[in-house]
């Protein structure tokens, strides 16, 4: 072939090889980064303030504590090409040096965002970390979103409260998981003792704990949903008190997909058991009364049965002389 035909196939194949580099940058600058976040808790923040402009992966599940994640295949691919991870600094993420080590990526920039995320307190700053470390590390613009969902949960921090106040919550002791304890004493109720996992749990420390609901009054049992629900429902008939489930993960339980719903739907569980509580103490007493009631009613029927006894012998001794 001579050269001249070859500059004539070239530039027939310019527009072709144009259009195909063009193609291969388009197809590079359309990819989404990848974000990934060991929990829900991480996981239903970003995936509402990024929208489509990434993708994320979530490692453990809402429904299971982090503890009993398994890492798998894919998601050490996710991993190995993720731009940046949020994750918590909890014992339950001790699978996570593993996970990072087999994915290989060294530039994968790590974010903990550690502390309390069941209170609004908590789950504000987790939403300002994410946010800010979102806009540092990708650029992403998320406009209003984060203003949105603070404003959100501040709205569900005033209506707990109110019902909070108007139920006298501060009134009540209650016993509770201790990864349930901030939101708990947030609301207001007064936690007498707390537990950890139930596995963890030696028979004396049970016992002990059983003497303390009983001592002081417990109107309430409350279990964490990831650690299990067991515990709680066999103390709490045993001790007179109701049994409330919270979850410390959104999205675990329908309509809890954000952190302001969590928070409301946790609140909505301990305020229907603390009213389902009262309840039963004022049918409690009202049987407490009307079994005084009666007592009296029977020994004031037992006083007139002896009078009337003691009145007809003396009829029938006086109606008896009367003949002598």
């Amino acid at each position: 072939m001579n050269s001249r035909v070859k500059s004539i196939l070239s530039l027939l194949l310019l527009p072709t090889i144009i259009l195909a580099a063009c193609g291969v940058a388009a197809a590079a600058a359309q990819e989404r980064p990848i974000i990934v976040c060991t929990t829900n808790v991480l996981g239903s923040i970003v995936n509402v303030l990024v929208g489509d402009q990434a993708d994320v992966v979530i490692l453990a599940q809402p429904s299971i504590c982090p503890a009993d994640y398994d890492m798998k295949p894919g998601d050490i691919y996710a991993v190995s090409r993720a731009k940046i991870l949020f994750y918590h600094g909890i014992r339950g993420e001790y699978w996570l040096e593993k996970l990072l080590n087999e994915s290989g990526n060294r530039d994968l920039k790590l974010v903990k965002i550690y502390g309390d995320w069941n209170t609004p307190e908590g789950a504000k700053r987790y939403i300002r970390w994410v946010a800010g470390n979102l806009s540092e590390a990708l650029g992403l613009n998320l406009g209003s979103k984060p203003d949105t969902m603070i404003e959100s949960v501040d709205e569900v921090a005033e209506e707990v409260m109110a019902e909070a106040q108007s139920l006298r919550a501060s009134d009540m002791n209650v016993i509770c998981m201790s990864w349930q304890t901030p939101f708990v004493k947030w609301v207001g109720f007064n936690v007498v003792a707390e537990y950890g996992p139930p596995e963890t749990l030696s028979a004396g420390f049970v016992a002990n704990l059983t003497s303390t609901a009983r001592e002081e009054g417990a109107a309430l049992i409350i279990d964490n949903l990831q650690v299990g629900v067991d515990f709680g429902a066999e103390l709490a008939p045993e001790v007179g008190a109701a049994h409330a489930v919270l979850t410390n993960f959104p999205g675990a339980i329908p309509g809890t997909g954000s952190l302001a719903n969590m928070l409301k739907y946790n609140a909505e569980q301990l305020f229907e058991e603390a009213r389902a509580w009262r309840a039963a103490q004022m049918m409690s007493a009202q049987v407490e009364s009307l079994r005084g009631q009666l007592a009296v009613f029977q020994a004031a029927a037992s006083i007139a049965v002896v009078a009337a006894v003691v009145e007809a012998v003396w009829l029938y001794s006086a109606k008896k002389r009367g003949k002598s």
